[in-house]
């Protein structure tokens, strides 16, 4: 685990961890949680034949390659968490498919090429935008597709901001009709991964932004954790239910806009 990042979260979110509730109570123009896909990409045949499918609120509710699928298993997590530092009572923003922490307006959401998905939204305080840009990396012979994530992180406000952001997904597996919720996970800080055992697949997360503070890591809450409480880090390896992830520490300045980019990829 990157010991600056840790040392950091541990000092800001210790005071305060206990008190964060899930709000998923939506106010008039709020966005509601979705896992309807809005766009769904393919590429690839047989063993590496590549899907995986993305909402209006960028976020990526199924994934899967030669038929074993990955997320829409369960409870169709993946997605995305901001928690602002910068208030002496931390607040957070996420969403991931299946549950949101009720503060984000609608999302503008568009395909303009064949290959990518954009979906666009403001928490409803005004105070951050955030912008995913979802491109399909082509399956072929030589092996699966993957789904590359830009999120684009912009401080609508006058001040500057320290935020921690997440991408996370739960890796559940399931091959004709049978499913399975434990899987085998491990991770280095630029690559976390859940594996069907017995010779089968899963799927990886892997960081490609290295300009902040970051680490990859695999968690033991099956996905979705609250970017203001500490993520329950898995043990390493870790065999059961859980979930693969990225975390960064952002320093946004006033009206400024910070990129994080990661790849998914079944392995």
């Amino acid at each position: 685990m990157n010991r600056i990042l840790t040392a950091i979260v541990v000092l800001t979110l210790s005071s305060f961890a206990l008190a964060q509730k899930n709000n998923n109570q939506k106010a008039a123009g709020e966005a509601p949680d979705t896992i309807t896909c809005a766009a769904t990409f393919t590429s690839g045949t047989g063993h590496n034949a590549t899907k995986y499918c993305v909402t209006v609120n960028g976020t990526i509710p199924q994934f899967s390659r030669g038929g074993d699928e990955y997320i829409r298993v369960g409870g169709f997590l993946e997605g995305y968490g901001i928690c602002d530092l910068t208030p002496s009572t931390p607040v957070a923003y996420y969403d991931y498919s299946a549950f949101d922490s009720g503060n984000w307006f609608a999302s503008s959401f568009s395909t303009p090429t064949a290959t990518t998905a954009i979906s666009t939204r403001i928490t409803s305080d005004g105070i951050w935008q955030i912008k995913n840009t979802i491109t399909r990396g082509a399956a072929n012979a030589s092996g699966p597709g993957s789904a590359k994530v830009s999120m684009q992180i912009k401080n609508l406000t006058g001040i500057n901001r320290l935020v921690l952001v997440l991408r996370s997904a739960d890796v559940d597996f399931s091959r004709g009709g049978v499913n399975d919720f434990n899987n085998d996970f491990d991770y280095t800080i630029d690559t976390a991964y859940g594996l069907e055992p017995g010779f089968k697949s899963g799927l990886g997360i892997t960081n490609n932004t290295f300009a902040f503070a970051y680490q990859a890591f695999a968690d033991s809450a099956s996905g979705g954790p609250d970017p203001c409480v500490s993520v329950p880090i898995a043990p390493q390896p870790f065999f059961g239910d859980g979930g693969i992830g990225s975390e960064y520490l952002l320093a946004v300045p006033k009206l400024a806009t910070k990129t994080i980019t990661v790849t998914y990829k079944p392995i």
